[in-house]
């Protein structure tokens, strides 16, 4: 055995892991987090990566809508997690000292809660449970004059104490320093938002791969005076590396109740698309980088329409001419249910059986699905 064999042996039994390894390269490969919309899922082949992500954009995007979105479908994916972990565990016939020890963590963890720290007071409590949110059990935290530095330190606890799945910060510009809540408007401030950021940000990201946490920062985008840079953001450069995604939203089309396209400034809406460019992306393919959902006004992030327009673009749903239709592999119309055929003049009245007939729109959800996250 070499030396360097006896160093990195020592090293591996000092760290009580295999850190260093010989032709061993780690690939990490991350949990996920589902979305409500298909048209995201189809960014990430699978859900968002639970690491450190980025939403920025202008106002009116969809920002705190799709974090509201993502939080509520990370409340139902912890508590599966959490129960289908125990009930494997408390099947074992005879388990050992790791697995007893485990089974006894996880009852006295419980399941990982979902945390949301609003330093933009804009939250509403309407809009959370409109987007699939359960309030009751939702980490909230509303800072009383607390400095970046105090809230950065906050977030950090609460994510090592292996509590936290999900963390939400919105937002990063609303965020005061230190140095700045001490001095008045009239002395100069240096490095602003950005030096305690960047401190957080190198502490941040060995916690959320620790832990399976999914932490999200929102940020808003500001004009480039130079005309050289195509997105600026706040925060500095260290945030903007340590994020393995970064998405930028742009507020896309207004729609009516039917889910026609309004014009630009319309009286009154339904709903609105919101745009998606992947600006990065270190934790899945990155080959996809463009994409759409909707917003609905009375549900929040709505993903059935999405799921329509995915699937006759995937050739799910047949379309010929004016004609759309869910069928078999032998080309036969499928029926629901109650006997009713799937097969229609017009794309409205298409979505009108499948708000009617549950058990086809899940049977076309399941097959998109199965066909975006494919690589």
């Amino acid at each position: 055995m070499s030396a360097l064999d006896d160093v990195i042996k020592d090293i591996n039994k000092k760290y009580k892991e295999k850190i260093i390894g010989k032709s061993d390269v780690k690939q990490r490969n991350y949990e996920k987090v589902p979305f409500v919309t298909p048209s995201l899922t189809f960014l990430f082949h699978g859900g968002m990566p639970r690491t450190v992500a980025e939403l920025a954009g202008q106002p009116g995007a969809g920002k705190s809508s799709l974090s509201y979105s993502i939080c509520g479908q990370a409340q139902k994916q912890l508590k599966k997690e959490y129960e289908e972990e125990v009930s494997a565990l408390e099947e074992i016939e005879k388990p050992n000292k790791e697995q007893k020890e485990r089974l006894a963590y996880l009852k006295e963890r419980g399941y990982q809660k979902v945390a949301y720290l609003d330093s933009e007071f804009s939250t509403s409590n309407d809009w959370l449970e409109k987007n699939g949110v359960d309030v009751d059990d939702l980490v909230f935290i509303a800072p009383d004059n607390q400095t970046a530095e105090q809230l950065f330190e906050i977030t950090l606890q609460l994510i090592a104490s292996d509590g936290i799945g999900c963390f939400i910060l919105d937002s990063i510009p609303a965020l005061v320093s230190q140095q700045t809540m001490e001095k008045t408007m009239e002395e100069k401030t240096m490095a602003g938002i950005s030096q305690p950021l960047s401190v957080f940000s190198s502490k941040l990201l060995p916690l959320c791969n620790k832990h399976k946490c999914l932490f999200i920062g929102i940020n808003q985008t500001r004009a480039d005076m130079s005309g050289y840079n195509r997105v600026i953001t706040p925060g500095g450069k260290m945030w903007q590396h340590t994020c393995s995604i970064r998405l930028l939203l742009k507020k896309g089309k207004f729609f009516d109740d039917k889910y026609a396209d309004l014009k630009a400034h319309p009286e009154d809406a339904y709903g609105n698309y919101s745009e998606v460019e992947v600006i990065k992306n270190k934790a899945t393919k990155p080959n996809r980088r463009l994409s759409k959902f909707a917003i609905t006004y009375t549900k929040g992030v709505d993903g059935y329409i999405d799921t329509v327009n995915m699937a006759i673009t995937y050739g799910i749903i047949k379309q010929k001419g004016a004609w759309y239709s869910y069928e078999n592999e032998n080309g036969e119309v499928i029926e629901s249910e109650s006997g009713e055929p799937c097969s229609f003049a017009g794309k409205l009245k298409l979505m009108d059986y499948l708000e009617r007939n549950k058990d086809i729109f899940d049977k076309i959800s399941e097959q998109l699905n199965k066909a975006i996250t494919e690589d």
